[in-house]
């Protein structure tokens, strides 16, 4: 492929053991119902992929590393990748959290980027490490096709920094499990242009 264009692929993982809760820090596995997802959408998408990059969280270095391994594909860790750190509300459902903060959720749904919970990551840093780790996977990977397997909240930042979505409209950007979101990222004299091909197929 022509060093002018890359494609990168971003896939969230399946989903985990631990249900429909927040996970940032937390460390969970795929669920069986997780594994399925992804192999169901890779018996049916194969991609041509280059390389296969991955946050350090156990469910997307499971399918990950398979993925990579299946198709003796380079495997990169990236820990920029994980998700946000959610704080006091690890493990807990957000239904859970509407009874104990429903003000403090209504914030966070509001504008995820400008109310944190106790003891959790600002969005900033959030941001600014997911950002360094998209620049370095586009430097790296000139030319080639990345699948890049992570979190939704990575996802969003890195689509709302593409698109210019502000910062209380990243929660209407749905990332369900397994998703695709598709980019393409043509390079010339005058700088690096990425489009969006396609969201969550």
């Amino acid at each position: 492929m022509s060093g002018h264009l890359t494609h990168i692929s971003l896939l969230k993982h399946g989903a985990v053991e631990a249900g429909d809760v927040f996970c940032g820090s937390l460390e969970t596995s795929l669920s069986k119902q997780g594994w399925k997802q992804l192999k169901q959408k890779f018996s049916r998408n194969h991609g041509g992929w280059d390389a296969v990059v991955t946050s350090t969280k156990a469910q997307c270095t499971a399918f990950a590393e398979w993925f990579a391994q299946k198709n003796d594909l380079p495997l990169v860790c990236d820990e920029r990748l994980r998700e946000i750190d959610f704080g006091v509300w690890e493990g807990c459902s957000p239904q859970q959290i509407l009874h104990t903060q429903p003000a403090e959720l209504s914030d966070w749904w509001c504008n995820p980027a400008q109310y944190v919970p106790d003891k959790g990551e600002s969005f900033d840093e959030f941001r600014n490490r997911v950002l360094d780790a998209w620049d370095d996977i586009l430097r790296s990977n000139r030319g080639q096709r990345v699948l890049v397997v992570t979190h939704a909240g990575v996802i969003r930042v890195i689509l709302a920094a593409i698109l210019h979505i502000p910062d209380e409209a990243l929660l209407s950007l749905n990332v369900e499990y397994a998703a695709l979101t598709e980019l393409r990222v043509l390079r010339d004299r005058s700088g690096e242009w990425t489009s969006l091909l396609a969201h969550g197929h």
